[in-house]
């Protein structure tokens, strides 16, 4: 498991979070309150709610807390909502960013920067998808485009390991079904159409179950509504347990084996002069979390993560600079005559340096990541990574 540093840190990422406290609430004439989610911690009893408000030509998200005394306040303002996982935690951004993704606790009650993964029913291994934007070669020589990469990470929660095991460009997703297996859709390249498939990380194989798009499922009844890559779109329904397909007979049979899920939208009474903009902000300590010790000839550094992608291994160049002294240097691209080169950056450790590009290297949410091999080259001869388990 990822390792804690075993401190808070105060909130510092912009100004206006060092705020303590505004006007009262009769300073504004306050719009009603918009409630996208809620939680509320059964302990001590305080309650969380995702919200918006006009204010005036301003339009404002926060993350607001209700103390059981019935005051409120606001979270900093880098916090703007929350949507909550089936761990019970709650996301408060985007998990794109492996050094910036930001997770309520609700064991700790307090916030986290680490990697949410969706765990399996057994527990053996954590699913995780990522976005990142590469430069993509053209036709034409010196031309190309950037393209957006859909990254699906596994960790093995008994070893430690993380790797992609699968990138796209197209449509895909994927969930738990099962102890551990990870049932897909996507567009498949080969096949030029839509597959729902079945993925067993544990033996790396996958298996194709039909040929069509999954709309809805009911994996305790065993159960896939889906269609067919057809015109029509008809629904049809696929039994999990004998490979058996079926028309769905009509609405009534699709509500009633698919039904609709709960609003998550709550019905909540606010005061009704209450206006975010003056609500006090809470001050919340922030814990980092690795899940990957560097040990450089006896130099130890905690790292957010290492993966392997295509059996190459990958490890964060910014924590490692930050902690050996190491200097990044961005190069100039058309000294290069390759304007496909997307960014050169030249890292230097003394005497000794390398040269990452898109060829070379990694780059996922503005992260450069590096091989061993080239951190051999700034001079290091013992490499030795060790994750960080429960």
């Amino acid at each position: 498991m990822r390792k804690a540093l075993h401190q808070s840190l105060r909130m510092v990422l912009s100004a206006s979070m060092l705020l303590a406290f505004a006007a009262p609430f009769t300073a504004h004439a306050a719009e009603k309150m918009e409630v996208y989610d809620s939680y509320a911690n059964k302990n001590s009893n305080v309650q969380l709610y995702s919200v918006s408000q006009v204010e005036g030509n301003q339009f404002i998200n926060a993350v607001i807390a209700r103390q059981p005394d019935g005051t409120y306040s606001k979270w900093p303002e880098a916090f703007q909502h929350f949507r909550k996982y089936d761990s019970g935690n709650l996301q408060l951004t985007g998990m794109d960013d492996p050094e910036q993704a930001y997770v309520y606790d609700t064991q700790s009650q307090s916030i986290m920067r680490k990697s949410e993964y969706a765990i399996s029913p057994d527990g053996r291994w954590g699913y995780l998808e990522r976005s990142r934007y590469g430069w993509q070669p053209g036709d034409v020589p010196g031309r190309g485009y950037t393209a957006k990469f859909n990254d699906q990470y596994l960790r093995n929660t008994v070893t430690g390991k993380v790797s992609v095991y699968h990138s796209t460009q197209q449509y895909y997703n994927a969930r738990w079904m099962n102890q551990h297996m990870l049932l897909e859709n996507g567009y498949n390249e080969a096949a030029k159409q839509n597959v729902i498939s079945t993925y067993d990380p544990s033996t790396g194989t996958r298996q194709e179950l039909l040929k069509g798009t999954l709309n809805n499922l009911n994996l305790s009844k065993g159960l896939l509504q889906y269609v067919k890559n057809e015109p029509k779109r008809l629904p049809w329904i696929y039994n999990l347990k004998d490979g058996s397909s079926r028309l769905v007979k009509d609405t009534r049979e699709l509500e009633a084996l698919f039904p609709a899920p709960p609003s998550s939208r709550p019905e909540v009474s606010f005061p009704k002069d209450m206006a975010l903009m003056d609500l006090p902000v809470t001050d919340m300590p922030i814990t980092l979390t690795y899940e990957h010790n560097l040990n450089l000839d006896g130099k130890s550094v905690d790292v957010s993560t290492v993966f392997t992608k295509g059996g190459q291994e990958w490890i964060p160049v910014k924590p490692l600079a930050a902690a050996l002294g190491w200097k990044i240097e961005v190069m100039n691209l058309s000294a290069t005559g390759d304007p496909s080169a997307a960014y050169i950056y030249k890292i230097t450790n003394g005497s000794k340096d390398t040269v990452l590009t898109p060829v070379n290297s990694f780059n996922s949410a503005s992260r450069l990541y590096i091989t061993p091999a080239q951190i051999k080259e700034l001079g290091y001869k013992s490499i030795q990574v060790t994750p960080y388990l429960k």
